[in-house]
């Protein structure tokens, strides 16, 4: 419950951070682009025009996001597929709505495993390829699957973006990370994260199969 909890004030606030407030800033172009035609001159129309584009891209970047959040909590039936099934579906989702390249290794060696796993790594890996592109700005994410320890299935998550201090503490509101962290740890698994600035991030998890 308190995972879920912290999951829904993260969802809160991306949309606040996301599509909310493009929507404002498009408003506000809204009224600069009412007063520009008012004025009537061939100057304000150009400018009426420039603003114009800006909203445009405005609103799309806000639909985008909206779609993102969307696809996020659209169902993938769990239990009737395989593990590697579930995660390439998810590649290629992110690869459609952000253009970003996700490289799946998956090895075949690794088993499938039971419902709660699934679910728990399918939104690791969708948190680590959502602050890849959102707050990294990465081009590249590769996503690798194999045979942990006896009994345990290993995933590592490496983007190309931007990195930050993993030392720096978080704000109350950063739910991501600690989400991440939470998940795993409740099927007893481990957790561990490596970046720094301009170097990207890699988030490597280990679970139990069963």
């Amino acid at each position: 419950m308190e995972v879920a909890e912290r999951e829904l004030q993260r969802i809160l606030l991306d949309i606040h951070d996301g599509p909310v407030q493009a929507m404002y800033a498009a408003l506000s172009q809204v009224d600069l682009v009412r007063r520009a035609l008012e004025a009537g001159t061939p100057e304000a129309r150009a400018e009426a025009e420039e603003r114009l584009g800006r909203i445009r891209t405005l609103l799309e970047h806000g639909l985008n996001e909206v779609r993102t959040f969307i696809g996020e909590f659209r169902p993938p039936q769990w239990g009737e597929k395989h593990l590697q099934e579930l995660l390439e579906s998810l590649a290629l989702q992110h690869e459609a709505m952000t253009d970003t390249a996700v490289a799946l290794d998956v090895a075949t060696a690794v088993p499938d495993v039971a419902l709660p796993v699934k679910i728990a790594l399918y939104r690791v890996m969708q948190e680590a390829l959502s602050n890849a592109y959102r707050h990294g700005g990465a081009q590249r994410v590769t996503v690798r699957v194999a045979p942990g320890a006896a009994g345990r299935v290993a995933v590592e998550i490496i983007d190309d973006g931007a990195g930050f201090d993993p030392s720096t503490p978080l704000t109350p509101d950063h739910f991501g990370l600690s989400g991440m962290r939470d998940r795993v740890e409740t099927i007893g698994g481990t957790y561990s994260l490596r970046s720094s600035p301009g170097a990207g991030t890699t988030v490597h998890v280990e679970v139990p199969v069963l």
